[in-house]
């Protein structure tokens, strides 16, 4: 009879140990974020250029400096002056999404990505059929 009762306690003492918010943060915090806000951005029309002010937050294991690269010409890499800057700010002017990368400064290894969305309202322009499918004639 004691032996479930001792599974049943070792079940319960696993499930209380990965439930640990202790050890859940540990894992968490060993790695690299970017976060970007807004991460979309609406257009009214297809020719119209997205313009708005986004910001970048990243959260690293431990303080260093790092680079923001992007696959947008016009944004090239951006830097932190010191270890313990978390974000930056930035004016955007674009057609297309954009793809921003944390590096690291000192070893250049991709840390964490974000990517800004660029969406339009407008509608595509489909040609309405004359003709029904079920016409007989």
């Amino acid at each position: 009879m004691a032996h479930p009762r001792i599974s049943s306690l070792c079940v319960l003492g696993l499930s209380l140990s990965l439930m640990d918010p202790n050890s859940a943060q540990a894992a968490s915090s060993d790695v690299s974020s970017l976060k970007l806000t807004p991460e979309i951005c609406i257009t009214g029309a297809d020719e119209k250029a997205c313009e708005i002010r986004v910001e970048l937050r990243w959260e690293l294991p431990h303080n260093e400096l790092i680079c923001i690269l992007s696959d947008n010409a016009d944004y090239p890499k951006l830097c932190s002056d010191t270890p313990e800057q978390q974000s930056i700010s930035l004016n955007v002017s674009t057609l297309t999404d954009i793809h921003f990368v944390l590096v690291s400064k000192e070893s250049n290894q991709t840390l964490a990505g974000a990517k800004l969305k660029i969406t339009s309202t407008s509608q595509p322009q489909v040609r309405r059929r004359y003709r029904n499918p079920w016409s007989l004639f």
